[in-house]
């Protein structure tokens, strides 16, 4: 199948599909690193003496395909945000009044 792949990649650069070529690459790297990746996710469950079935993985990935759109990589849920962050002191409801500047009193010894 990757010679099939790469063969439709080398058409697409010699037939002038440059954009083709780049996408087909760009899918064919995706694929690649999916495998990839599963892979590693099953030989780190079997390093630790379980199977990959036994956790909860495969509820972890359908909660990430409800929450990330497949191929334009942005959120379909938008996350709630905070007014403020922990360390950020609160903010008071009301705002602060504008004091006047007290003037200070004159010395009746300067004249």
């Amino acid at each position: 199948m990757p010679s099939e792949i790469a063969q439709g990649i080398v058409d697409h650069i010699f037939g002038d599909e440059k954009a083709k070529a780049v996408d087909a690459f760009n899918d064919a790297m995706a694929a690649t690193a999916y495998d990839a990746i599963q892979a590693q996710k099953k030989e780190f469950a079997q390093t630790m003496g379980f199977e990959l079935d036994q956790t909860a993985q495969s509820a972890a990935d359908e909660l990430e395909d409800k929450l990330v759109d497949d191929g334009s990589g942005e959120t379909k849920v938008e996350p709630v945000l905070p007014d403020r962050l922990p360390h950020e002191p609160p903010v008071d409801a009301t705002p602060a009044s504008v004091e006047e500047p007290i003037e200070e009193p004159k010395n009746e010894t300067d004249s």
